[in-house]
């Protein structure tokens, strides 16, 4: 590398790290730029790694890690930010860089940004001792203060005081029992968004990347239907054997395949909306029939998602490919 390209490398090393620095501190001290800081902070280390190598970008991280654990006085929280969105950005940039396709793109830096949440929690819970997966007490009084605020529009008011309390506190176990898969889809969730601001940017700065996978061309092989197996199974056996742990693993499992399924049957069922030929006035009156009873139509596009999964109702050629 000669001097001046050298020297144009570091001058962008300054630049993104900056970058991170800024988002970082909007995640720790701006509660309402959080979540869009948490799904900012990853790119300007993507563009690090790709316009200079991952040494940068590794630099970088650790330069802004170094600098927010200065500024901030939640070390503990600083060390999450990193691990869970920093780390998510070099693997992003590498995933970019060595021009894998964007489906596997999508995929790694999804499963990845689980891990890394999944060790974040765990980095959460040896050093404060803190279970981000149980509600402490802040959070079980804020739930039961928003339950109250909104009892009337639950028809709670109709219902004996007796049962009003069981019915909040059943409502609160719930919402414990799910917190799990409630912060993986979410982590996932904000790592897909991630994912498309990165191609963005990356367009921006003229880098050549692969086509963009199609929405309605999402599919998942057939033997992960063996989560769903393993989701009932450990439920019903929990709850049958008395072994709590086993059910809430079970039920968690669950929770995150509704979601995926549910996207799968979405992306199925604008495929064959795509396909179907018929007028455009039929085509919106369907549409606005789905709209207009959502339980069902949720109901058919799971079920649209678990059987796609099976028989590749869509014959896509790639679903047929080994993995």
């Amino acid at each position: 590398m000669t001097n001046s390209n050298r020297a144009g490398a570091l001058s962008e090393w300054g630049f993104f790290t900056l970058l991170i620095v800024l988002a970082g501190l909007a995640g720790l001290y701006l509660p309402f730029l959080a979540t869009l800081a948490t799904i900012c902070l990853p790119l300007p280390l993507i563009l690090l790694v790709i316009r200079t190598d991952i040494r940068y970008g590794l630099a970088g991280l650790a330069a802004a890690g170094l600098i927010l654990t200065v500024l901030s006085s939640e070390p503990v929280m600083t060390l999450v930010l990193i691990v869970s969105y920093g780390v998510l950005g070099i693997l992003y940039g590498l995933l970019f860089k060595n021009r894998m396709s964007s489906w596997k793109v999508f995929v790694t830096g999804i499963i990845g940004s689980v891990v890394l949440a999944l060790m974040s929690a765990a980095v959460i819970y040896l050093v404060n001792g803190e279970n981000i997966f149980v509600l402490n007490e802040e959070a079980r009084q804020a739930a039961l203060q928003w339950l109250a605020a909104n009892q009337g529009s639950m028809t709670l008011n109709d219902l004996p005081a007796g049962w009003q309390e069981e019915f909040t506190n059943k409502i609160l176990d719930v919402l414990e029992l799910l917190i799990p898969g409630q912060y993986i889809i979410t982590t996932a969730a904000s790592a897909a968004v991630t994912y498309f601001l990165a191609r963005v940017a990356l367009k921006r700065f003229d880098f050549p990347l692969p086509p963009a996978f199609e929405l309605t061309r999402i599919y998942l092989p057939w033997y992960s239907v063996w989560g769903l197996i393993a989701g009932l199974g450990l439920t019903l056996a929990g709850d049958y054997f008395g072994m709590p742990l086993a059910a809430k693993i079970g039920k968690n499992i669950l929770f995150i395949l509704f979601y995926v399924y549910l996207t799968l049957g979405l992306s199925v069922g604008a495929y064959f909306f795509r396909k179907l030929k018929v007028a455009m006035l039929i085509k919106l009156t369907f549409l606005f029939l789905a709209i207009l009873y959502i339980p069902f139509s949720l109901l058919v596009f799971l079920l649209l998602g678990v059987v796609d999964t099976l028989v590749n109702l869509r014959r896509l050629p790639e679903a047929h490919k080994p993995e």
